[in-house]
Protein backbone atom coordinates (compact mmCIF):
# COMPACT_ATOMS: atom_id res chain seq x y z
CA UNK A 1 0.00 0.00 0.00
CA UNK A 2 0.99 3.59 -0.77
CA UNK A 3 2.61 5.73 2.30
CA UNK A 4 -0.54 8.41 0.45
CA UNK A 5 -3.95 8.07 -0.41
CA UNK A 6 -6.54 9.95 -2.07
CA UNK A 7 -9.93 11.12 0.55
CA UNK A 8 -11.91 8.02 -0.32
CA UNK A 9 -15.19 10.91 -0.47
CA UNK A 10 -13.97 12.19 -3.53
CA UNK A 11 -16.63 12.03 -6.38
CA UNK A 12 -14.96 12.28 -9.33
CA UNK A 13 -18.27 12.58 -11.69
CA UNK A 14 -19.11 15.84 -9.98
CA UNK A 15 -15.61 17.14 -9.76
CA UNK A 16 -15.47 16.55 -13.41
CA UNK A 17 -19.01 18.34 -14.21
CA UNK A 18 -17.38 21.24 -12.26
CA UNK A 19 -13.80 21.21 -13.65
CA UNK A 20 -15.39 21.39 -16.96
CA UNK A 21 -17.07 24.74 -16.40
CA UNK A 22 -13.82 27.09 -15.92
CA UNK A 23 -10.86 24.10 -16.82
CA UNK A 24 -9.71 24.58 -13.04
CA UNK A 25 -11.19 23.80 -10.31
CA UNK A 26 -10.38 23.88 -6.04
CA UNK A 27 -10.94 20.43 -4.53
CA UNK A 28 -10.28 20.96 -0.69
CA UNK A 29 -9.67 17.53 1.34
CA UNK A 30 -8.25 16.27 -1.92
CA UNK A 31 -5.97 13.37 0.65
CA UNK A 32 -6.71 11.42 3.62
CA UNK A 33 -5.78 13.40 6.80
CA UNK A 34 -3.05 11.86 7.29
CA UNK A 35 -1.40 11.97 4.19
CA UNK A 36 -1.73 15.28 4.29
CA UNK A 37 -0.29 15.76 8.14
CA UNK A 38 2.72 13.40 6.63
CA UNK A 39 3.19 15.42 3.78
CA UNK A 40 3.27 18.79 6.10
CA UNK A 41 5.48 17.85 8.31
CA UNK A 42 7.89 16.89 5.59
CA UNK A 43 7.79 19.69 4.44
CA UNK A 44 8.35 21.81 7.35
CA UNK A 45 10.88 19.52 9.34
CA UNK A 46 12.73 17.26 6.07
CA UNK A 47 13.65 19.88 3.24
CA UNK A 48 16.57 21.03 2.92
CA UNK A 49 15.05 24.42 0.54
CA UNK A 50 17.20 25.69 -2.13
CA UNK A 51 16.38 28.80 -3.97
CA UNK A 52 14.45 28.84 -7.53
CA UNK A 53 14.54 32.14 -10.03
CA UNK A 54 14.85 32.98 -13.67
CA UNK A 55 17.88 34.40 -15.18
CA UNK A 56 17.46 34.22 -18.74
CA UNK A 57 15.79 30.65 -17.89
CA UNK A 58 15.29 28.93 -15.25
CA UNK A 59 17.80 29.08 -12.10
CA UNK A 60 17.70 26.82 -9.40
CA UNK A 61 20.85 26.71 -5.88
CA UNK A 62 20.46 23.73 -4.31
CA UNK A 63 20.57 24.06 -0.23
CA UNK A 64 24.47 23.55 0.41
CA UNK A 65 25.36 25.78 -2.81
CA UNK A 66 23.27 28.60 -1.28
CA UNK A 67 25.11 28.19 2.10
CA UNK A 68 28.21 28.32 0.85
CA UNK A 69 27.60 31.39 -1.17
CA UNK A 70 28.68 34.62 0.98
CA UNK A 71 25.90 37.28 2.49
CA UNK A 72 26.75 39.77 -0.21
CA UNK A 73 26.56 37.02 -3.12
CA UNK A 74 22.81 36.18 -1.82
CA UNK A 75 22.18 39.40 -1.73
CA UNK A 76 23.47 40.57 -5.45
CA UNK A 77 20.89 37.61 -6.51
CA UNK A 78 18.20 39.12 -4.73
CA UNK A 79 18.69 42.80 -6.27
CA UNK A 80 18.79 41.29 -9.61
CA UNK A 81 15.81 38.91 -9.33
CA UNK A 82 14.07 42.33 -8.12
CA UNK A 83 15.47 44.51 -11.07
CA UNK A 84 14.12 41.86 -13.55
CA UNK A 85 10.91 41.52 -11.92
CA UNK A 86 10.18 45.48 -12.69
CA UNK A 87 10.02 44.90 -16.37
CA UNK A 88 9.91 41.38 -17.05
CA UNK A 89 9.06 37.71 -15.99
CA UNK A 90 10.73 36.96 -12.80
CA UNK A 91 9.84 34.52 -9.73
CA UNK A 92 11.68 33.93 -6.21
CA UNK A 93 11.26 31.00 -4.27
CA UNK A 94 12.26 28.24 -1.86
CA UNK A 95 12.67 25.04 -3.87
CA UNK A 96 13.37 21.44 -3.50
CA UNK A 97 12.67 19.76 -7.38
CA UNK A 98 11.70 16.36 -6.55
CA UNK A 99 11.95 15.51 -10.11
CA UNK A 100 15.34 16.40 -10.48
CA UNK A 101 16.08 14.67 -6.91
CA UNK A 102 14.45 11.59 -8.19
CA UNK A 103 16.17 10.99 -11.20
CA UNK A 104 19.36 11.89 -9.77
CA UNK A 105 19.28 9.68 -6.88
CA UNK A 106 19.64 12.49 -4.30
CA UNK A 107 18.22 10.18 -1.43
CA UNK A 108 17.79 13.32 1.08
CA UNK A 109 13.75 13.29 1.47
CA UNK A 110 12.60 10.20 0.90
CA UNK A 111 9.42 10.89 1.77
CA UNK A 112 8.75 12.94 -1.36
CA UNK A 113 10.27 9.82 -3.97
CA UNK A 114 7.62 7.96 -2.40
CA UNK A 115 4.84 11.33 -3.15
CA UNK A 116 6.14 11.47 -6.94
CA UNK A 117 5.55 7.85 -7.07
CA UNK A 118 2.21 8.29 -5.83
CA UNK A 119 1.62 11.28 -8.38
CA UNK A 120 2.27 8.97 -11.13
CA UNK A 121 0.49 6.01 -9.80
CA UNK A 122 -2.66 4.61 -11.53
CA UNK A 123 -4.93 5.93 -8.58
CA UNK A 124 -3.62 9.25 -9.14
CA UNK A 125 -3.53 9.66 -12.95
CA UNK A 126 -6.50 8.03 -13.33
CA UNK A 127 -8.69 10.40 -11.21
CA UNK A 128 -6.41 13.64 -13.10
CA UNK A 129 -7.76 11.65 -16.24
CA UNK A 130 -11.26 11.78 -15.51
CA UNK A 131 -11.46 15.36 -13.38
CA UNK A 132 -9.34 16.88 -16.49
CA UNK A 133 -11.14 15.29 -19.25
CA UNK A 134 -7.84 13.82 -20.74
CA UNK A 135 -7.20 10.41 -21.05
CA UNK A 136 -3.99 11.39 -22.74
CA UNK A 137 -2.19 11.85 -19.10
CA UNK A 138 0.64 9.77 -18.83
CA UNK A 139 3.08 11.05 -15.84
CA UNK A 140 3.30 13.90 -13.67
CA UNK A 141 6.65 15.81 -12.07
CA UNK A 142 6.72 18.22 -9.13
CA UNK A 143 8.72 20.00 -7.17
CA UNK A 144 8.00 21.36 -2.86
CA UNK A 145 8.32 25.27 -2.93
CA UNK A 146 8.14 27.69 0.01
CA UNK A 147 7.37 31.21 -0.48
CA UNK A 148 8.38 33.55 2.23
CA UNK A 149 8.25 37.09 2.94
CA UNK A 150 9.38 39.08 -0.66
CA UNK A 151 8.66 35.87 -2.41
CA UNK A 152 6.29 35.62 -5.99
CA UNK A 153 6.00 33.60 -9.09
CA UNK A 154 4.71 36.61 -11.66
CA UNK A 155 2.30 36.39 -14.31
CA UNK A 156 2.82 33.43 -16.50
CA UNK A 157 0.47 31.04 -18.41
CA UNK A 158 2.42 27.75 -18.44
CA UNK A 159 2.36 26.92 -22.48
CA UNK A 160 5.96 25.43 -22.71
CA UNK A 161 5.23 23.34 -25.83
CA UNK A 162 8.20 20.94 -25.80
CA UNK A 163 7.10 20.09 -22.27
CA UNK A 164 3.95 18.49 -23.40
CA UNK A 165 1.76 20.14 -20.00
CA UNK A 166 -1.63 19.28 -20.27
CA UNK A 167 -2.83 21.06 -16.51
CA UNK A 168 -0.99 22.43 -13.59
CA UNK A 169 -1.30 21.60 -10.17
CA UNK A 170 -1.18 22.87 -6.42
CA UNK A 171 -1.21 20.59 -3.96
CA UNK A 172 -1.38 22.95 -0.65
CA UNK A 173 0.07 22.16 2.77
CA UNK A 174 -0.38 25.64 4.98
CA UNK A 175 -2.56 25.11 7.45
CA UNK A 176 -3.16 28.77 8.87
CA UNK A 177 -2.85 31.19 5.85
CA UNK A 178 -3.92 35.65 6.67
CA UNK A 179 -5.14 36.38 3.01
CA UNK A 180 -3.41 40.20 3.39
CA UNK A 181 -0.07 38.34 3.57
CA UNK A 182 -0.41 37.33 -0.14
CA UNK A 183 0.56 34.19 -1.47
CA UNK A 184 -2.46 33.85 -3.44
CA UNK A 185 -2.88 31.91 -6.53
CA UNK A 186 -4.44 34.03 -8.92
CA UNK A 187 -6.55 34.29 -12.33
CA UNK A 188 -6.77 36.74 -15.01
CA UNK A 189 -9.24 37.71 -17.51
CA UNK A 190 -8.49 39.66 -20.95
CA UNK A 191 -8.15 42.79 -19.37
CA UNK A 192 -5.94 42.15 -16.68
CA UNK A 193 -8.65 42.14 -13.78
CA UNK A 194 -8.27 39.33 -11.14
CA UNK A 195 -11.59 37.12 -11.80
CA UNK A 196 -10.26 34.56 -8.47
CA UNK A 197 -7.94 34.49 -5.82
CA UNK A 198 -7.25 31.27 -3.86
CA UNK A 199 -6.04 31.35 -0.55
CA UNK A 200 -3.50 28.50 0.14
CA UNK A 201 -5.79 26.59 2.34
CA UNK A 202 -4.45 22.99 3.94
CA UNK A 203 -5.19 19.43 1.74
CA UNK A 204 -6.43 21.17 -0.93
CA UNK A 205 -5.72 20.83 -4.36
CA UNK A 206 -5.72 23.42 -7.11
CA UNK A 207 -5.66 22.28 -10.64
CA UNK A 208 -5.81 24.08 -14.34
CA UNK A 209 -5.57 23.39 -18.02
CA UNK A 210 -2.77 24.67 -19.74
CA UNK A 211 -2.30 27.99 -20.87
CA UNK A 212 -4.13 30.00 -18.06
CA UNK A 213 -3.03 33.60 -17.12
CA UNK A 214 -1.71 33.10 -13.05
CA UNK A 215 0.42 34.04 -10.88
CA UNK A 216 1.16 33.97 -7.20
CA UNK A 217 0.92 37.32 -5.71
CA UNK A 218 3.79 38.89 -3.63
CA UNK A 219 4.42 37.65 0.30
CA UNK A 220 3.91 40.69 2.50
CA UNK A 221 7.11 41.54 4.25
CA UNK A 222 5.17 41.46 7.64
CA UNK A 223 4.17 37.79 6.72
CA UNK A 224 4.41 35.84 9.46
CA UNK A 225 4.89 32.59 7.95
CA UNK A 226 5.31 30.53 4.96
CA UNK A 227 3.20 29.10 2.29
CA UNK A 228 4.08 25.42 1.61
CA UNK A 229 2.79 23.66 -1.43
CA UNK A 230 3.96 20.90 -4.25
CA UNK A 231 3.58 21.87 -7.51
CA UNK A 232 3.99 20.49 -11.13
CA UNK A 233 1.87 20.02 -14.62
CA UNK A 234 0.59 16.40 -15.64
CA UNK A 235 1.73 16.09 -19.22
CA UNK A 236 0.51 13.57 -21.96
CA UNK A 237 4.42 12.58 -23.03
Amino acid sequence: MSDFQLNSALDISALAAAYSEKKRLHIPAILAPESAERLYNVLTREIPWGFAYSDGGPKFHRAEDWAAMSKDQRDAILVQVNEQAANGFQYSYDCYPMLDAYLQGWGQVPSLDRFLDFINSPTVLDFVRKLTGRPDIIKGDAQATRYGPGQFLKFHTDDVTEEYRVAAFVFNFTPKWDPDWGGLLQFYNQNWDVTDALLPRFNALNVFTVPQNHAVSYVADYAAGHRYAITGWFRYK
